[in-house]
């Protein structure tokens, strides 16, 4: 008896289950679509809101930069001349960091190249068939 009252169920539930799974589908598309909507306009506020603060942040540094750039000549000693080019150099990394510069390799410092060229018998052309022949003379 259970049993047919489970195969009952399920036909009733299955007769439009094409339909309801595109109602469903709809619904949830149009659901994420807001969603997305009022995330964006969120987004695009707190990413105004940083390049805004990252602005001042940069104008800081560089008004600080020109303070000390200013102050290098009227240094008396070595040592605080020394920390005056170190805090000018910790400013300018800070500066870079913020804005985005990044120094770049050179495409070719990623590939690996042996220094001295490899020993041993050059390799035959021929693939597979070529006979591997460990015994000739080396150069």
């Amino acid at each position: 008896m259970a049993e047919r009252d489970y195969r009952k169920r399920y036909k009733e539930i299955m007769r439009n289950a094409g339909e309801r799974k595109r109602i469903l589908t709809q619904r949830a598309l149009e659901r994420e679509r807001l969603y997305r909507k009022r995330g964006e306009a969120r987004i695009s506020e707190l990413e105004r809101d940083k390049a805004d603060a990252a602005i001042r942040v940069i104008e800081r540094i560089e008004l600080e930069l020109a303070k000390l750039a200013g102050g290098n000549e009227s240094v008396a000693g070595q040592v605080e001349r020394i920390h005056l080019k170190a805090e000018i150099a910790h400013l300018r990394k800070l500066r870079d960091q913020l804005l985005g510069h990044r120094r770049r390799k050179p495409p070719e410092s990623g590939i690996s190249v042996p220094a001295v060229p490899p020993r041993g018998p050059l390799p035959k052309q021929g693939g597979a068939e070529a006979p591997l022949d460990f015994s000739a003379p080396k150069r």
